[in-house]
């Protein structure tokens, strides 16, 4: 049975003197240390309203030998992600399965951090520059178009979801495009203190038979 040989990332020159030599080894052990990567997320777990979701996540960029030979890296495991948020405000906007996005490294081990619920905690272990402590940043290289997003425009700003409903805000109004649009409560018009209720108003100058009425008039 032989076994598979692998070419070593050393050059003719590493060793032709000694600061070479030494050049190599601290390049070599620099490599060790990871700082951010990107990644493809293959899974989910958690999420919605509460603590973000971790995610399973697969490097994009293979490991490679000094001859270019590729060995692409296995999952990891239950990486945390960011969300944007601030106290109790936040906006809920999950990773999906096949997001490519970056994952940055902590420079320490945050497992019992995570453990303990956030909490000030020691390393979990003595290992530095681990892409099991990485955090999940979001999407750089996602190819997939939005079907609903929050979008900032020139003239203002832009709502719309997957079911072709728009909120559009520009200077002076705000149109909204929907088949129906059903309000719980009151709606109220008007500046200056008219308040026209649209359940309650009264209408003025009301005429019998063919006629029409007047403007509608602040209901009691």
């Amino acid at each position: 049975m032989s076994g598979q040989g692998y070419f070593g990332q050393q050059t003719t020159s590493d060793d032709t003197a000694e600061i070479n030599r030494l050049r190599f080894l601290i390049r070599q052990e620099l490599a060790q240390a990871r700082t951010g990567i990107p990644v493809k997320v293959v899974a989910v777990h958690g999420g919605g309203v509460g603590a973000p979701p971790t995610v399973d996540v697969m490097p994009l960029i293979n490991q490679t030998d000094g001859q270019g030979n590729q060995t692409p890296h296995g999952i990891i495991y239950g990486i945390a992600t960011m969300r944007n948020q601030g106290g109790t405000n936040g906006i809920i906007n999950d990773p999906k399965v096949g997001d490519m996005g970056h994952m940055a490294i902590s420079d320490r081990d945050i497992s019992a951090l995570k453990a303990n619920g956030g909490a000030q905690s020691n390393p979990g272990s003595f290992r530095r520059g681990n892409m099991s402590d990485g955090v999940y940043m979001g999407t750089i290289v996602n190819p997939a178009n939005q079907d609903q997003a929050v979008q900032f425009t020139e003239s203002g700003i832009k709502l719309f979801d997957k079911n072709g409903q728009i909120i559009e805000f520009a200077a002076g109004s705000i149109t909204i495009t929907t088949a129906q649009l059903r309000v719980t409560g009151d709606v109220i018009a008007g500046s200056g203190g008219e308040n026209i209720s649209l359940l309650n108003h009264l209408h003025t100058n009301v005429q019998p038979g063919g006629g029409t009425s007047g403007p509608p008039e602040p209901g009691t």
